[in-house]
């Protein structure tokens, strides 16, 4: 009875060797196919021409899709153009003669008595 015993321990531990052996098998095969980056790695690395040009494709295929439309140009108004323009011009023009103005009135109200440099030039 005992050698019957041993022999069927024997049949159990080597059915439990050969169930562990599978089982290692199928999870080095799982961790294989779950571990994404280093599949890709593997994929750009041994291909890497065609991972190139399915880049280039996916950025201009983007591009066409998110392109925002140009902004509509109006022509202004003539009218409205030339008034704008000589107004900036009389302004350019009168502007050193109104600095000079400022000058002398913030000269005459905020100067120190003796100090006659300041508004003069």
């Amino acid at each position: 009875m005992a050698s019957q015993s041993q022999g069927q321990t024997d049949a159990l531990s080597a059915r439990l060797a050969a169930s562990r052996a599978a089982v290692g098998h199928d999870l080095a095969l799982l961790r294989h196919r779950l571990d994404v980056p280093a599949r890709v790695k593997d994929s750009i690395l041994s291909k890497p021409l065609l991972w190139f040009g399915g880049s280039l494709a996916a950025g201009l295929v983007a591009s066409m899709i998110l392109r925002r439309p140009r902004p509509v140009i109006r022509e202004a108004k003539s009218s409205k153009s030339l008034w704008k323009l000589a107004l900036g011009g009389a302004f350019a023009l009168a502007r050193p003669t109104l600095q000079t103005w400022a000058l002398r009135e913030l000269g005459k109200r905020f100067a120190i008595p003796g100090n006659d440099t300041v508004g003069e030039s």
